[in-house]
């Protein structure tokens, strides 16, 4: 049994299901991805995800019902093993009754315990049977606290096209560019900023207006805006999109025919703007320098800035230690602010060089391609264990 909540948390299920293939009957709540990869969906739980602690409050009856659907699930199929994906507010209270019903848990990318709630690592450590972690230094707090723990590798690396990945300081993105840019039927010339305001409506609501307003600011010949919209995603929530072009901005949405596509188009770009998240990591593993925008309800916010003990929001520069892409939070979201930032980085080829080679030490600490494999093994592993006790 799967559960996986989020948008990122399906499409990383769904390469764990596929890499099962037929060993395992997989079935629970998840997402649409998922179901293509082959597991019976009896949830599509990650269309509705949001952020924030007043989110999850206004959606609280339906989080309820998915959480009674899931529990029913446990009781009747008792299945060999149950895989948790991320989203531990939901996750860690199932692990709960998956324990007190006897179905071992396994956690495939772990919560932020090194940002905030670190007490949900002794309650995890008695929870759950194994821990596959993406993060070498996630590792490290498991394995001090005892829970049987392995690190996989980042799942990003086999999302992410080989070809399209970052190589280091010898790849010239430029060149690359230019050859993604003609696959794409888009001119070569001129520069292409991408714009990624995220998966979820409250994402978009908060940030696409903020992030086409620091595009009027910065537009000009022969610069080109492209908002990234997931095939999810409904078409009314891009409305800003239309009105920001009737206003003479030179921008368009991209919906790639494959997750392959989308990420040849963003690639393509020479910089970007992108909501804080995994997209983050993912367009630091691309090679496209950018800048991190993130913003959630006042109250949220405020609950969380007391709560998280952490130098950066924005997972890329977690992963690098420091802060080396700029992030403009909050009350700190200005769009002229945003918009003089990104043009010193459309501007400056040495500062665009700079950001990708702060941010490659934490990228090779990933891991290798192969990660779905390696996680449908342990889960095999586990469910052979189970049926021989």
């Amino acid at each position: 049994m799967f559960v996986a909540g989020e948008p990122s948390g399906d499409h990383h299920a769904a390469a764990v299901v596929e890499a099962l293939g037929k060993r395992a009957f997989c079935f629970g709540l998840g997402g649409p991805a998922m179901a293509e990869a082959g597991l019976r969906l009896d949830l599509d739980l990650a269309s509705r995800s949001v952020i924030g602690f007043v989110e999850v409050l206004k959606h609280f009856n339906y989080f309820r019902r998915a959480f009674a659907l899931a529990e029913k699930l446990l009781r009747e199929e008792r299945p060999d093993l149950l895989l948790l994906v991320d989203y531990p507010g939901f996750n860690l209270r199932l692990a709960a009754r998956a324990k007190a019903l006897g179905v071992p848990v396994a956690y495939y990318i772990s919560p932020q315990v090194w940002a905030w709630k670190k007490g949900r690592v002794p309650v995890m450590a008695r929870l759950l049977r194994k821990m596959l972690v993406t993060f070498p230094f996630e590792k490290k707090i498991y394995d001090a606290a005892g829970l049987d723990c392995s690190q996989v590798g980042n799942p990003l690396l086999d999302a992410i096209p080989g070809a399209l990945l970052w190589k280091g300081p010898g790849d010239p993105p430029a060149a690359r560019q230019a050859r993604l840019r003609r696959s794409l039927g888009w001119k070569a010339q001129g520069q292409v900023i991408g714009l990624l305001p995220g998966s979820r409506e409250q994402e978009l609501r908060w940030l696409l207006p903020v992030m086409l307003e620091a595009a009027q600011k910065v537009a000009g010949p022969g610069r080109r805006f492209v908002v990234f919209k997931p095939a999810s995603a409904p078409k009314a929530w891009y409305a800003p999109v239309d009105a920001a072009r009737a206003a003479g901005l030179g921008v368009t949405v991209f919906e790639g025919r494959s997750q392959a596509q989308a990420y040849a188009a963003r690639a393509a770009c020479e910089a970007a703007l992108v909501a804080s998240g995994t997209a983050t990591l993912e367009t630091a593993l691309l090679g496209v320098p950018f800048l991190i925008l993130y913003r959630v309800h006042p109250v949220s916010y405020a609950i969380g800035k007391r709560l998280v003990k952490i130098h950066s929001i924005g997972l890329a520069n977690v992963v690098a230690g420091r802060r080396v892409v700029p992030e403009f939070l909050q009350e700190g979201l200005d769009p002229a602010a945003i918009a003089a930032e990104l043009e010193r980085l459309c501007g400056d080829p040495k500062a665009r060089r700079a950001q990708r080679l702060g941010l490659a030490p934490g990228l090779r600490s990933l891991g290798k391609p192969g990660v779905a494999r390696r996680v449908a093994a342990e889960l095999v592993a586990l469910a052979k264990e189970r049926r021989a006790a």
